[in-house]
């Protein structure tokens, strides 16, 4: 019985370790190229007035943080002539976004940024975490795989991101 199985189990190791080589094939290529995100066309009846996507929006969000992160794809989105701004950054998978959303959740409470927390809401089965900070609103939360941040001003603040809460269910 022994002899019969060592082939059966050699043969299910390669399997294996193909399929693994090729996830981290599939894995490295979409972080050396993230894609483009998709955001709403008008937020709060503001029209879009400057969307960067992939490889560029990824760029600014390791400029902004200092750091690089896994993201596979990206986009940033202003609108109203910088009323509000949108980024959306995607991750392989729901865990890692989880995590991401957890880490700069703590990093903002440790009060080294320019934002300050004001709260946390459950919305639509998710936590969404406000901030005040550069003159306006902020929120960040949580979709699937894809972490957002919305900047938006005060008087449009409660509209657009009930908006995007609904294009990023």
């Amino acid at each position: 019985m022994l002899k019969r199985s060592g082939p059966a189990a050699l043969v299910v190791a390669g399997a294996l370790l193909l399929l693994g080589s090729a996830g981290y094939l599939l894995y490295a290529r979409a972080l050396a190229n993230p894609g483009a995100a998709a955001v709403p066309e008008t937020l709060a009846g503001m029209p879009l007035s400057q969307k960067t996507v992939g490889i560029e929006a990824v760029a600014e969000v390791t400029r902004l943080h200092g750091k690089e992160f896994p993201l596979t794809s990206g986009a940033m989105a202003t609108y109203g002539e910088g009323a509000a701004t949108l980024w959306v950054s995607g991750t392989t998978a729901s865990p890692l976004a989880a995590e991401m959303v957890r880490a700069m959740t703590d990093k903002i409470a440790q009060g080294r940024s320019p934002f300050t927390a004001t709260g946390t809401r459950r919305l639509n089965g998710r936590n969404v975490y406000e901030l005040d900070g550069l003159g306006q609103r902020h929120f960040y939360f949580q979709s699937g795989n894809f972490i957002l941040w919305l900047a938006v001003d005060d008087s449009t603040a409660e509209n657009a991101l009930g908006e995007v809460l609904q294009f990023y269910p």
